[in-house]
């Protein structure tokens, strides 16, 4: 992300701060600028498995000298190492099980590196009560085992796991004073399929109702629109989590804004429950278009986050794009 995005990421200032890491020494995309890198830059991609736009717009997949990922492999880039793609609740636990060998034995910053990594873990994993995977309890075991395993100085505290976490995601939430733009672009991603259609998911960590409930209905409803026009998107998702244990929750809107590609809500909504997403009407329709080209659900299926719907959306969009430029409509 560039640097100043860093603002939209509470938890990442809380913890910089509480391990005393100044962000100005952290390296963000815009340092230097993607254009001032030379064309034989090696990349590694982490947390995704293919070049996006922006990297894409200057490189290629003979950049790409290694992956670790665990979203759904989409084929690119095969003679990369490592290519590590695989099913896991946080990428961090991929990366951590590959350096665990080079891991430093010694110093200060042997502490530091595990509390970073616990901190991802235990956040993509809500404290490993959510899509936990043996590679995310194999992560949390061995960097426990690091912090614990240092010597605890006069007035320093014993490890407490739940203390850590708690304090991380109560950073995370303190999202409140956020206008909706920020929380769309919080944590968004967008693709641009082969025909050059545009799909963007926007996860939020609110409830419809209460973004609904902040400016009203149509204000919230402008403001998704005002963005998606900015990304320049043909289909737009907002996916909402709330609470922890048995209070969480998952809800989704997906809305198309070209009519061209319109039917693609219905056609992912066939998808969606063919994958068992579980949906239900969200508050009686309330957020739904008369002519179909918006709805939005309550998902029951808890574990189905964007890693599971984002190809469903992506396909949806895909193959109502092909049978508009086959000729079913007009408007292309």
């Amino acid at each position: 992300m560039p640097r100043v995005d860093l603002t939209l990421k509470p938890e990442l200032h809380h913890l910089l701060t509480l391990l005393q890491i100044s962000p100005e020494d952290l390296l963000f995309i815009d340092d230097p600028p993607l254009s001032a890198l030379p064309k034989s830059t090696r990349i590694t991609l982490v947390d995704h498995n293919e070049l996006e736009p922006a990297l894409r717009a200057y490189f290629q997949e003979a950049n790409v000298r290694g992956i670790i990922d665990h979203h759904e492999d989409e084929g690119g880039s095969p003679n990369a190492k490592p290519r590590i793609i695989e099913r896991s609740g946080s990428c961090a636990s991929l990366v951590t099980n590959y350096f665990k060998e080079v891991f430093p034995t010694s110093g200060a910053v042997r502490g530091e590196l595990a509390r970073l990594g616990l901190a991802a873990a235990l956040i993509d994993t809500t404290n490993l009560t959510n899509k936990v995977t043996e590679h995310d309890l194999s992560t949390v075991g061995f960097l426990e085992g690091v912090i614990n395993g240092m010597p605890v100085g006069p007035g320093g505290e014993k490890w407490d796991r739940q203390k850590f976490f708690n304090g991380i995601w109560d950073a995370k939430n303190d999202i409140d004073h956020m206008p909706l733009r920020d929380l769309l672009r919080k944590d968004w991603k967008e693709w641009t399929e082969g025909d050059g259609k545009k799909v963007g998911i926007a996860a939020i960590l609110k409830d419809l109702d209460w973004l609904g409930s902040r400016q009203g209905q149509d204000t919230f409803l402008q403001g998704i629109k005002s963005w998606a026009q900015e990304r320049e998107l043909d289909l737009v998702s907002v996916m909402t989590t709330i609470g922890q244990g048995d209070e969480f929750k998952r809800e989704l809107m997906v809305w198309a804004l070209d009519d061209s590609v319109k039917e693609s809500v219905a056609t992912f909504e066939e998808k969606a429950q063919k994958a068992d997403l579980r949906l239900q009407t969200w508050g009686e329709g309330g957020l739904d278009s008369k002519d179909g080209d918006r709805k939005a659900w309550r998902q029951f299926n808890l574990v189905a986050s964007r890693k599971q719907v984002s190809p469903l959306l992506r396909e949806s969009l895909r193959e109502v794009a092909v049978e508009v430029k086959g000729g079913r409509e007009s408007k292309v």
